[in-house]
């Protein structure tokens, strides 16, 4: 699946693409079903060359909950910096529609933010149950930092 530039910006920033949000936890979240589920949605979104973005809020074992997302798009930038965009890319050109993995929470890293490519629309709609392994590894290691970060910070209080 491939957009214009300019019609990517022009429809993240007028909130013209399908999301969809559940709460859950870091034990669903880290089940293959779960992954899943997200990547159907984003799968049966592109499908009608749509963007799209499912988001998890995982409740934590303390602290703050995690937002976990795949996002379509066609930069590894978190769909609300779009504007960004507009300075990085040139808006006439086509490009290639990709799945990404954000993961955002003041506990993930100094930014607080870890952006990945998970795959291509087009690989997610060919090899669903290689992009599914993919994500699934990629979200375990993301709640995994989170937690240990949290312990740290717990102990350094101490």
């Amino acid at each position: 699946m491939k957009i214009n530039v300019q019609t990517f910006v022009d429809q993240i920033l007028g909130d013209q693409f399908k999301t969809k949000t559940e709460q859950t936890t870091v034990a669903k979240i880290e089940k293959e079903t779960t992954i899943k589920t997200g990547l159907d949605y984003i799968s049966q979104i592109t499908s009608g060359n749509e963007l799209a973005q499912f988001e998890w809020s995982v409740k934590m074992p303390d602290g703050d909950d995690a937002s976990v997302r795949l996002e379509t798009s066609v930069i590894n930038l978190p769909l609300q910096d779009t504007k960004t965009i507009t300075k990085i890319l040139e808006l006439d050109q086509e490009r290639e529609v990709n799945v990404y993995l954000v993961c955002e929470t003041p506990d993930l890293n100094r930014s607080g933010l870890r952006i990945d490519l998970c795959a291509s629309v087009t690989a997610l709609i060919d090899d669903q149950a290689s992009v599914t392994k993919l994500a699934q590894e990629w979200i375990k290691t993301q709640l995994a930092t989170i937690q240990t970060n949290r312990d740290e910070k717990k102990a350094e209080k101490k």
